[in-house]
């Protein structure tokens, strides 16, 4: 069986890795495609600075479902990478440990075909007969006779491009994308006045990086909000008591086959009663000045790290809890509680947040909100904000407000993603992303239907996978996808 992964970062390398512990996997014909750049470690975790540190501890990930200390045990014995202290590691280490994988089995086997071009095109064939196979074809360089043919596809194309929501993308000065941070400051002279769009996970790597790099400070991160992330505190781990499938079925059979999000938001209040979770409190507790608010998550690591393992435990159940709601009723969990979910979930390690306190100390980095328009004149950004007169102007602009979500949102870096659009092989879902089966992340299309054998997994599936794409929730769906290609292949065999 020919098989093809579309994109070698976290959700490829664990569809190989997972491809690779069956029996029948020498039986597969497996290309793998990406950029040379990004073979085997993908955007998030590319070689790039080591001031940039994974949020979550180097103990709490892996590719092995299985051992979640996988990750930490493979740095220990490596001898190419050592830091002084091992709890955050660098995110380019991760990189590498997934690299190793993928090297790993390219030696191994020669069933493995490693295609360094990112796909541009894929199209889709299948006869008249009643019982015909799709077959799926993928292009590299947009000419139909070097296209490759494949009975099972993985689309793990990774994140969209980033957000533009000031139409600064290709003005002088504008840095669309802050990663590789060590190459964000190239064109970049010491006498620059540097702006950071941005205030959440992306523009804290590009701080840590700046306000070591350049001299002419003090940097400004601005937004909207002017909300920066929450610190992480000791999350111990967590059982749902509420938040049950055996209580959703039971919902659904006398509510018309959803749950009600008051229903749901009532067990999740259960939930926090049950742990003891002043809700009101955490969820209120920010003052607006960055400083203070750090300070506060620092000094509260107890509580807060249980309300933040909640919130990541109804992560890990998100497929079912989402999927269970109505479309109206996810608008309005979008509007009302996710920006909570978002502000307490993914937090920034400790030692971030008692780096960015004395930065801001120091006068060497201002955190700003109510950013409202942004335009150019005469090579340099004015910034102009909401309810005043006064702006700011600045020399360069680095992009930092995360990866887009809509297909209708999508430009030229998202070619692929908009080709397959085209073709009507995917679809938009009208909460992001494109339209997949939930529990098997089979692809819908709105020309063929359910797509059996096209998976996609990763950020392009958000709008079913809400808050779902964390490197421990990829490596879980990547083990149904491959549990289900194989129960295919049994069948065919």
């Amino acid at each position: 069986m020919r098989v093809a992964i579309i994109g070698m970062g976290t959700a490829g390398v664990s569809i190989l890795r997972q491809l690779e512990q069956h029996p029948y996997f020498k039986e597969l014909d497996i290309d793998v495609y990406d950029n040379a750049k990004n073979m085997g470690q993908g955007v998030p975790f590319q070689n790039d600075s080591s001031q940039l540190l994974i949020n979550l501890p180097s103990k709490d990930m892996s590719l092995n479902s299985k051992d979640q200390e996988e990750f930490y045990r493979w740095y220990q014995q490596q001898n190419d990478f050592k830091f002084e202290n091992a709890t955050y590691l660098p995110r380019f280490v991760f990189g590498h440990y997934m690299k190793s994988y993928l090297d790993k089995f390219n030696d191994m086997y020669d069933n493995i075909h490693i295609i360094t071009e990112k796909a541009t095109e894929m199209y889709l064939e299948k006869g008249f007969e009643k019982d015909a196979h799709i077959q799926y074809f993928i292009c590299t360089n947009h000419e139909q006779e070097a296209c490759r043919q494949y009975d099972y596809v993985f689309l793990t194309v990774g994140t969209m491009a980033y957000h533009d929501p000031y139409q600064l993308k290709g003005l002088k000065g504008f840095i669309k994308s802050p990663y590789p941070t060590y190459e964000t400051l190239n064109t970049v002279e010491d006498t620059d006045d540097i702006a950071v769009i941005g205030t959440g996970l992306s523009s804290l790597d590009v701080i840590r990086y700046v306000v070591k790099h350049h001299p002419n400070l003090p940097l400004t991160a601005v937004s909207r909000r002017g909300d920066l992330p929450s610190v992480r505190g000791e999350m111990p781990e967590i059982t749902l008591k509420y938040l049950t499938k055996e209580n959703f079925n039971q919902i659904i059979k006398s509510h018309f086959g959803v749950v009600p999000l008051e229903t749901a938001i009532h067990l999740f209040k259960q939930e926090c009663e049950d742990l003891n979770i002043p809700l009101q409190q955490l969820i209120n507790r920010k003052v607006g000045d960055p400083i203070k608010d750090l300070k506060h998550d620092l000094a509260h690591p107890e509580i807060l790290g249980v309300f933040q393992s909640l919130l990541e435990t109804i992560k890990e159940n998100m497929n079912w809890i989402w999927n269970s709601l109505s479309i109206e009723d996810q608008r309005e969990f979008m509007k009302r509680y996710m920006p909570i979910l978002k502000a307490n979930s993914n937090p920034m390690p400790p030692r971030t947040a008692r780096l960015l306190i004395e930065e801001i100390e120091a006068g060497h980095l201002l955190i700003k909100k109510d950013l409202e328009k942004v335009v150019q004149e005469n090579d340099t950004f004015v910034f102009k904000y909401k309810d005043s007169n006064e702006t700011e102007q600045y020399n360069v602009v680095i992009n930092a407000t995360g990866p887009r979500t809509q297909l209708k949102d999508l430009d030229e870096d998202d070619g692929f993603l908009i080709d397959i659009a085209n073709r009507q092989i995917v679809q938009a879902h009208p909460m992001g992303g494109i339209q997949i089966v939930p529990e098997t992340n089979q692809v819908i299309s709105p020309r063929y239907g359910t797509l059996p054998h096209l998976i996609a997994i990763g950020q392009i599936t958000n709008g079913i996978n809400q808050a779902r794409n964390g490197v421990n929730m990829i490596v879980r769906q990547s083990v149904q996808a491959v549990n289900s290609l194989y129960e295919f292949h049994s069948e065919n065999r």
